[in-house]
């Protein structure tokens, strides 16, 4: 979101914000990126939301074997937000297990957009997540708020001068207004609607839709019920009030 002094501040793109490595390795190297942890009550598989609005400018399919180049990033999203002081502005959000998005697609801040796994070259499940302003990797914690925790201690947080972003009081995040959260499946199971209604959603045959506000349980019902289904999934915000 854009702040009223004109700084940006950023989605936490997952809603567990626990930091296992910063914009430098706890060896020294640099990473140029942040991972956050996605292995939580069992899980390695989490919902991705986008950081702000924007439009999708590159979605990569990890071949699944290469992990050199920019196939080391695996699954990835990378989205293009407006501008900032007259640059460039995008976020990445790789080694993902699945993408719920296409290239050129516009997307709202909070839209879920994937689904965390360990594609690529990864020892373990996590997200990667960059900020790329101008063309340069930066600190994405400089365009975070300071609500997170760090995984050991010892993780890289901020540079000398660096800080997070701190939101005005009287500036709060926006909601989604006018806008809903549609998450659709369609498939050739006939069954869909059966095994919709086993997961608690009320959904037509073929087409399973949900359309609200949608929370992390609800989209782990819906990606869930893709696997079972074997459909393919969407995520896309409609005007309030759409129901067909």
């Amino acid at each position: 979101m854009r702040l009223e002094n004109g700084e940006v501040l950023l989605l936490w793109p997952l809603a567990l914000h626990v930091l296992t490595a910063g914009y430098y390795y706890n060896s020294g190297g640099l990473h140029q990126a942040i991972d956050l942890r996605t292995n939580q009550d069992g899980s390695i598989v989490k919902p991705v939301y986008a950081a702000e609005s924007g439009t999708v400018d590159q979605v990569q399919a990890w071949d699944g074997h290469t992990k050199t180049g920019m196939q080391s990033y695996g699954n990835m999203v990378r989205i293009r937000h407006a501008d900032y002081n007259g640059k460039t502005l995008q976020t990445r959000y790789a080694h993902l297990s699945s993408c719920c998005v296409a290239q050129g697609e516009r997307v709202e801040e909070g839209q879920l957009i994937g689904y965390t796994g360990q594609t690529g070259n990864v020892y373990g499940a996590h997200l990667h997540f960059e900020v790329i302003w101008d063309g340069v990797r930066r600190n994405p914690l400089v365009w975070l708020d300071e609500d997170f925790t760090l995984a050991t201690g010892s993780e890289y947080t901020y540079g000398a001068g660096e800080h997070g972003v701190t939101r005005p009081a009287e500036q709060e995040a926006p909601a989604a207004a006018g806008k809903l959260q549609r998450m659709c499946i369609v498939g050739e199971d006939p069954d869909i609607a059966a095994k919709a209604a086993e997961l608690g959603l009320a959904v037509q045959t073929v087409t399973a839709q949900l359309i609200g506000p949608a929370s992390e349980g609800d989209a782990m019902t819906m990606w869930a019920l893709a696997l079972v289904c074997g459909g393919e999934y969407f995520s896309r915000y409609t005007e309030e009030g759409y129901h067909g």
